[in-house]
């Protein structure tokens, strides 16, 4: 369903990525674990093209995109691979003008040209699928950060994506309002929803995931099922990163 191969990204001098491969199947949850800068949220916004590669390439069902330095990106097959893809950002980014159903409904209505009526269902039964079809009135201020973050999770959802990408959307929230959000994501995977997470929550990650990357410096240097790569990590750098995790003398 989704393959990235030789993926290359810089900003200015500066290599984030460093030719990454990865290929995740449809219903499968991903978990994409490393240390701060190693690369995880520049891969995850080149999925749905946030940031464009310089080289390689990313499919997504029937969409491919080949990227070159000099080749101009086509925009009707970024148009329709975005479309594929649903974001969750780990600041909830929610129009702090429109209620919890507006913001659900608004993707629907702009991008998929849903009547408000037909949004409006949409938006109540997701609302309701995450826990807050009593705050369908409420506007973000207030809701608390978990709250925000599960009406984030529903506007994702409501344009019907191929597949969900969380950007650490447990990292903002107080450490009590993490486990609400946890929840619906682990729901999400228990229904097939093919998904992408980037995060530090590893417990998380092992519940959920069918399989876990672990990147540094660019380039992944563990990957497969969460008991390989995190009770048997490989990789040297691997092993000293999860054991500072852990808490463990190295």
């Amino acid at each position: 369903m989704i393959e990235i191969l030789d993926l290359h990204k810089s900003f200015g001098s500066l290599e984030v990525l460093k030719g990454v491969d990865l290929s995740l199947e449809h219903g499968k949850v991903l978990v994409i674990i490393g240390p701060s800068g190693s690369g995880k949220t520049t891969l995850l916004r080149c999925f749905n093209l946030l940031e464009i590669p310089d080289q390689g390439s990313v499919s997504l069902a029937d969409v491919k995109i080949n990227f070159t330095d000099a080749k101009r990106i086509d925009q009707k097959s970024m148009l329709a691979l975005r479309r594929k893809t649903g974001m969750v950002f780990q600041s909830y980014n929610l129009f702090p003008h429109m209620t919890a159903l507006g913001n659900v409904m608004e993707g629907q209505i702009t991008v998929q040209k849903r009547t408000k009526e037909e949004a409006r269902k949409r938006a109540l039964a997701l609302l309701d699928k995450v826990g807050l079809a009593d705050k369908a009135d409420s506007y973000p201020h207030q809701l608390s950060g978990g709250q925000q973050q599960r009406v984030a999770i529903a506007r994702a959802m409501a344009v019907e994506p191929e597949v969900l990408l969380f950007d650490e959307p447990t990292s903002a929230l107080d450490p009590e309002l993490v486990g609400e959000v946890l929840k619906v994501i682990k729901q999400l995977a228990r229904e097939g929803m093919t998904m992408v997470i980037v995060t530090h929550e590893m417990k998380f990650a092992a519940d959920v995931a069918d399989r876990i990357i672990l990147m540094d410096d660019g380039l992944i240097l563990e990957q497969g099922s969460p008991q390989e790569v995190l009770e048997h990590p490989r990789n040297p750098r691997a092993l000293q990163f999860l054991n500072r995790l852990n808490g463990e003398d190295i």
